[in-house]
């Protein structure tokens, strides 16, 4: 009975397209793969080779096996629209977009018409009065006095005492690249090995980072770290590389492209923290007394002032700030999860409270005999993707990539998962592979 229901339908669908006029390439028949498109904003339309499919994102569609162009966009919005290159196979085709908004600044408003004439002004204030006579000639001077003796020079003041050294500021990551045996390592020493990213929590030599070796302590795991950023190396997805300071992941492959707070190919792990405040002063030293008044001549100076005491020294310089804050988070898993009917937690991330944009980012196998339907979603109500895996071992039909979006303002610390189910009783052998979980604050767009 479900056999010839979905006979049915797909005779329904095709005298549709072709009532409709929908093109060859859109007309679903044997040589044709179903084409899912998500967008974020959703509710996007979708055209196929320059014709509009009439639907808005998510949608799905029958589209001939091969090369087309696909554009995704929202007309008279604030988004710009996404036109690629996208190869149709045989079964399930997932494409997901992100539209960038658009930078516009309105056009300049009409000219003013010109304002009336203005009355008269009252009559003007009187002048001035005229410029005084000269000045008659000055007199001749005086004779000048006598120089009184100079007072006698005032004491030098005592020292001031030194300011208080302020506390030892806490030491930096020092970044040495890859894990090598023969090399010396110092506490808070920075290796890339096994690909992880490890911290030295004290001094040692030939002692290879693993979870179970307290010598060393993991900072992030599946991060290639390349060492100092250079424009003439090739970067791929997931190198991490240190610039001016901070520490950037790369999230395309790219080359000479500096990672900057601007450049979307690169995302800020850990931005370089600000100088500490310079230690307080120390306390002047008291002015010396000054000295006593000579005898005073006709008309003679006073006594000059005796020097002030020497400034005490500056005092050492404060702590170092404390490490910047990065505004995206990733997570990342390399186990195979089985899927239940209930769902599986495939890849969990907490992060702070924010406004963020989401991606969620799987690939099932079915290890069982019998096809088996299978979907995704985040926790934070996503929409569900969906998708039909073949039997175990059929080529291009067994295994699917599977990637979910959203967006979500916490007003905590959240902690958001990816969640994947078999939606078949009977189907009890898929499994969910290298999950990716990533976040990203929408301020770190602005």
């Amino acid at each position: 009975m479900q056999t010839r229901m979905r006979g049915c339908k797909a005779i329904a669908l095709v005298i549709a397209l072709f009532l409709l006029g929908v093109p060859v390439a859109l007309r679903a028949d044997g040589s044709n793969g179903v084409l899912k498109v998500t967008s974020f904003p959703s509710g996007a339309n979708v055209s196929v080779d320059g014709v509009d499919t009439g639907k808005v994102t998510p949608m799905s569609i029958s589209v001939a096996v091969g090369a087309h162009t696909v554009v995704v966009s929202i007309p008279n919005s604030g988004w710009n629209p996404d036109s690629r290159p996208f190869v149709v196979v045989a079964g399930n085709n997932d494409l997901s977009v992100t539209l960038l908004p658009i930078l516009t600044t309105g056009p300049p408003g009409p000219k003013g018409d010109k304002g009336d004439k203005g009355d008269l002004g009252p009559p003007g204030a009187p002048g001035a009065p005229g410029v005084p006579g000269a000045t008659g000639p000055v007199g001749p001077a005086g004779a000048t006095g006598a120089t009184g003796a100079d007072g006698a020079t005032g004491a030098t003041g005592a020292t001031g005492a030194p300011g208080a050294a302020g506390p030892q500021g806490s030491p930096g990551i020092n970044n040495q690249g890859a894990w090598h045996s023969t090399t010396a390592y110092n506490q808070n020493d920075a290796v890339f090995d096994a690909g992880s990213y490890w911290i030295a929590t004290a001094s040692n030599t030939s002692s290879e980072p693993s979870p179970t070796n307290t010598n060393w302590e993991i900072m992030a795991t599946g991060i290639n770290n390349r060492g100092a950023w250079q424009s003439a190396l090739a970067y791929n997805a997931n190198d991490a590389v240190t610039d001016a300071g901070s520490f950037w992941l790369a999230l395309v492959g790219n080359t000479n492209s500096e990672p900057s707070s601007s450049n979307f190919l690169w995302l800020l792990l850990a931005a370089q923290g600000a100088a500490g405040p310079a230690g307080p002063p120390g306390v002047p030293g008291a002015a010396g007394a000054p000295g006593a008044a000579g005898a005073a001549g006709p008309q003679g100076p006073p006594g000059p002032t005796g020097p002030a005491g020497p400034t005490g020294p500056t005092g050492s310089t404060g702590p170092a700030g404390a490490s910047g804050i990065s505004h995206a988070y990733i997570a990342r898993s390399t186990v195979a999860s089985m899927l239940t009917y209930q769902g599986t937690d495939v890849i969990s991330l907490t992060v702070p409270p924010g406004l963020y944009v989401i991606w969620g980012k799987t690939w099932l196998m079915n290890l069982d005999t019998l096809p088996g339907p299978a979907s995704c979603t985040l926790s934070t109500g996503s929409d569900t993707t969906r998708v039909s895996l073949l039997a175990t071992n059929q080529l291009g039909g067994d295994r699917m990539a599977v990637s979910v979006q959203d967006s979500a303002t916490f007003t905590q610390t959240t902690t958001i998962m990816l969640v994947c189910r078999h939606d078949d009783l009977n189907n009890r052998g898929i499994t969910a592979n290298d999950g990716v979980l990533t976040a990203l604050a929408v301020d770190n767009l602005n």
